[in-house]
């Protein structure tokens, strides 16, 4: 994968991952705000701290920042797999989001 081709893939996530908390804010009545930068993506849920996507583009990596602590995703396949546990990127997001708010999520 070339870096234009890795960082098309990082946008179109980054978008997705703005879509669903989006969604979440509207079901959920979620208290939450999202700040893109580039390819940072900042999402602050006021009280519950906020997590940080970021792209790493020399180790084509999408790295996430949670209150639970830092993860590493590689693109594989046609998905984002973390690289230790080898989750799929969306399942291992909702996990975590739904330990930082302390409440259920839907699926992404």
């Amino acid at each position: 994968m070339t870096d234009t081709e890795f960082q098309a893939v990082v946008d179109a996530t980054l978008v997705q991952v703005e879509e669903y908390i989006e969604s979440l804010v509207d079901t959920l009545d979620l208290d939450a705000d999202s700040m893109r930068s580039g390819n940072v993506l900042t999402l602050d849920f006021e009280d519950k701290g906020k997590m940080i996507l970021n792209s790493q583009v020399a180790n084509h990596e999408l790295w996430l920042a949670a209150k639970s602590g830092g993860f590493h995703y590689q693109y594989a396949n046609g998905e984002w797999l973390e690289t230790r546990s080898k989750t799929p990127f969306k399942t291992h997001f909702v996990e975590l989001l739904r330990g930082q708010l302390g409440r259920d999520c839907p699926s992404f």
